[in-house]
């Protein structure tokens, strides 16, 4: 097991019934399988993973739960697509180039096992497990956080929960307080820096304006002084002809 699956499966516990699968169980073979199983189990143990155990102190359903509690963790294979057999009955199975796997052969993996073991025999007792383990766990652990104690109860514990309640209601409305505050003043900080862009752009565009303003001035004057300077060579060039 990764770390991750490690922290992910104790923090699942706490929560849930947890009942381990190998996914993709027909890339190994039975041998392999077989020691994969057992070192998974080794590493729950070693990290204290609590797996569920489905119940055996009833008589109609102890033998086979007893036999359910030993396929931990169960293996499963997968499939969408159905293959048609030699027999002509049509079976949700994997095929390979050397056969097929069939997702309900039980010879293949434990997925009709874990089926019959969380849908058919045992969805009443994980149920109860759920709601009377877990969400009681869940539940003592909220009221202790809110400063309850196991024995508060009646209208000791409606006080302390109208309490709970109007301090909650005054934290919500400081913290509303607090995000308008920091709200108005980034909006502030946006205008103020949308603004000085504006200027920088307007500096620009008037330096632009005036430089064209500037050249267009000099290119003016330049044929202003080309034209006098043609005017005076025309001038020029008539008073010689009328001499000749």
């Amino acid at each position: 097991l990764k770390a991750l699956d490690v922290v992910t499966l104790q923090r699942l516990a706490e929560r849930v019934n947890v009942i381990p699968v190998i996914a993709k169980a027909d890339t190994t073979c039975k041998d392999e399988l077989i020691r994969f199983k057992s070192k998974i189990l080794s590493e729950l143990r070693s990290h204290n993973i609590p797996i569920y155990q489905f119940p055996t102190d009833d008589e109609t359903v102890r033998a086979i739960n007893t036999e359910l509690n030993q396929l931990v963790p169960y293996a499963v294979v997968g499939s969408t697509d159905f293959v048609k057999k030699e027999n002509g009955k049509m079976v949700r199975a994997r095929r390979y180039p050397w056969g097929m796997v069939e997702v309900e052969n039980e010879e293949h993996c434990d997925f009709v096992k874990l089926r019959e073991a969380v849908l058919r025999t045992n969805v009443d007792a994980l149920r109860e497990r759920t709601h009377r383990v877990l969400y009681e766990a869940y539940r003592r652990e909220r009221l202790r956080a809110m400063k309850f104690g196991d024995g508060d109860t009646g209208p000791k514990m409606m006080e302390a929960f109208a309490q709970k309640q109007r301090e909650f209601i005054d934290e919500m409305a400081n913290r509303d307080t607090v995000f308008r505050d920091e709200f108005a003043t980034r909006v502030k900080k946006k205008e103020e820096e949308m603004k000085r862009r504006e200027e920088l752009l307007n500096l620009r565009a008037k330096k632009i304006s005036d430089n064209f303003e500037e050249e267009l001035r000099r290119i003016e004057s330049q044929m202003h002084t080309l034209l006098e300077e043609k005017a005076k060579y025309e001038l020029k060039t008539a008073g010689k002809k009328a001499k000749k």
